[in-house]
């Protein structure tokens, strides 16, 4: 099996467009989640968010063309995809088309309401009544006709596919909050396999579309409305939900030997993984975290480390009751006393790519200054969450992250990476 390094990344999310924008927030304290406009002027009643506000898809979506067939996610993604293929220096490498892929984790993503607008009132049956036998023959009629390719969860790694003619494997992967992990892991074993030279993997999602916050009804929301920037909590006793948020990451991954010979330097290379599942209790529909343990053991095996070797736990740090506890709970189990620190903290839950874009935070703050970047709001310590929350940027003891995603159905995965600084 041939060893896994990461040549470039980029990053798109609340607290920055580009590594450089997300290293000053990170170094000035600086949170992403605040009060959205769009969601105050239409009086939603938890109208906070990690939104990308600053992000303008002209500047990096080529050839413009393409915007008219791509969500905002897949904006997101692609553009991650760019800067990661820049950061990584391929714009001058000759990769052989047939050896190069895309993986990207994503969720369904959401069509925009008004676009749906116009085919919802020729459906009208009059008072108001929607009237599904007129959808097929008057509504559809009013829909843009390549719509559905704007929201396809696999889009994101179809438009880079074609910018960069990558002919090999490539994939997208829906499976919630752990997609982005399991999704850099799939394009790991292809690379490690032999079956591509270089994989471009990561993901990109939203859990802040309208039609999702709609459906979803601020179910499981933090209501701390008039302090957005310290609404989201991760394992702190005051915490009362998650924040909702936007973003991508993407990752190039590569044999060394590939990067050796093209001169590249690696970022990071990818040591081992785990990937588990445990049936939640029918009734309370809630999993005990026994799958986040075996996630987190199964990385340490295939990599052949002990426990004592991580520098810091990643943590999934979704900042509800139930989710923290058990995560905590296996962290300690596990790990004992490591590091552990949250990003969501600061740009609330991504979704599906947050797993990828938390990493790349981790992998910002060792690469800058060999620290741990910090959780924002943990200011009381939970006696059902034990683990060691680390507030201010702190030295790594090793260079060496465990990233941690996981679902309330069950699912967890573990990524072992290992910094490399020069």
């Amino acid at each position: 099996m041939h060893e896994v390094v990461v040549t470039g990344m980029g990053i798109v999310c609340p607290i920055g467009v580009g590594a450089d924008a997300v290293w000053a927030a990170l170094e000035s304290g600086r949170s992403g989640v605040r009060v959205v406009p769009e969601l105050a002027e239409a009086g939603l009643p938890i109208p906070i968010a990690g939104d990308v506000s600053d992000f303008d898809p002209k500047e990096y979506v080529k050839p413009r063309k393409s915007l008219k067939v791509m969500s905002r996610e897949t904006q997101m993604g692609f553009t991650a995809a760019e800067m990661a293929w820049d950061a990584a220096g391929l714009a001058e490498a000759r990769v052989d088309p047939e050896r190069l892929g895309v993986t990207s984790g994503s969720n369904m993503f959401c069509p925009e309401v008004a676009e749906l607008a116009l085919a919802c009132r020729a459906s009208d049956a009059g008072g108001g009544q929607f009237d599904f036998s007129r959808w097929g023959s008057d509504g559809l009629r009013e829909i843009f006709p390549l719509w559905l390719l704007k929201y396809l969860p696999n889009m994101a790694p179809a438009h880079t596919s074609i910018v960069h003619d990558a002919r090999g494997p490539s994939n997208s992967i829906v499976a919630g909050d752990t997609s982005g992990l399991l999704a850099i892991i799939e394009a790991a074993d292809v690379v490690a396999r032999g079956h591509a030279d270089v994989m471009l993997a990561g993901g990109a999602s939203s859990t802040i579309a309208w039609m999702d916050l709609l459906w979803h009804a601020g179910a499981r929301l933090s209501r701390r409305i008039e302090e957005p920037a310290r609404a989201c909590r991760p394992f702190d006793a005051n915490r009362d939900g998650m924040v909702g948020g936007e973003g991508a990451a993407m990752f190039v991954l590569e044999t060394r030997d590939h990067a050796r010979a093209r001169g590249a330097r690696p970022l990071a290379r990818l040591l081992g993984h785990g990937r588990r599942h445990e049936p939640p209790a029918i009734e309370s529909y809630r999993p005990t975290g026994r799958s986040i343990v075996q996630a987190i053991d199964a990385a340490l095996r295939m990599a052949d480390l002990k426990a004592s070797d991580v520098g810091h736990v990643n943590a999934h740090g979704l900042s509800t009751q139930i989710d923290d506890r058990i995560e905590a709970e296996a962290i300690q189990k596990t790990l004992g006393d490591v590091p552990v620190t949250a990003p969501k903290s600061w740009m609330g839950n991504i979704g599906p790519a947050g797993g990828a874009v938390e990493l790349a935070v981790s992998l910002l703050g060792l690469q800058q200054r060999g620290q741990i970047p910090p959780t924002l709001n943990y200011e009381t310590p939970d006696p059902k969450c034990p683990v060691n929350v680390v507030t201010e940027f702190a030295t790594a003891a090793t260079p060496l992250i465990l990233a941690l995603s996981h679902k309330t159905t069950g699912q967890a995965v573990s990524l072992l990476v290992a910094v490399e600084r020069e």
